[in-house]
C-alpha cells in the first residue's frame, strides 16, 4: 500500500532537517528503534489524511521498525525520486477533470 505514495519535497525536507539535526543518517536512523518512529511519524505525516485514518501512526511505527530492512530501501528511492521530480509537475495519480 505504502508504495502508492510519494514522498514530496515537503516531507523530504523535514526528514532530512530531522536527520542532520541527529547527526545521522537514514540507515543508521533506521537502525535505532526511537530514530525509525521519529522517521516513520515524519513520513505519516505527509500521506493524505484519509490514508493516516486508516493507517495509524502507531501502526506504520511497528511495521517501520519490524520491516525496518525494506524500508530503508524504500525511503532512500522514495527521497531519490523526489529529487528527480521536476519543479512544478504535477502529481500525475490524480484524476482530470
Amino acid at each position: 500500500m505504502i508504495k502508492q505514495f510519494e514522498i514530496h519535497g515537503g516531507v523530504k525536507k523535514e526528514l532530512q532537517a530531522y536527520l542532520d539535526g541527529q547527526n545521522t543518517d537514514l540507515k543508521t536512523a533506521m537502525d535505532n528503534e526511537a530514530l525509525n518512529r521519529n522517521v516513520a511519524a515524519i513520513i505519516h505525516n505527509g500521506l493524505p489524511a484519509m490514508v493516516r485514518k486508516i493507517y495509524p501512526l502507531e501502526k506504520m511505527q511497528t511495521f517501520f521498525w519490524e520491516k525496518k530492512d525494506l524500508m530503508v530501501e524504500f525511503v532512500a528511492a522514495r527521497l531519490a525520486a523526489a529529487d528527480k521530480k521536476p519543479k512544478g509537475s504535477k502529481n500525475t495519480n490524480q484524476k482530470k477533470r
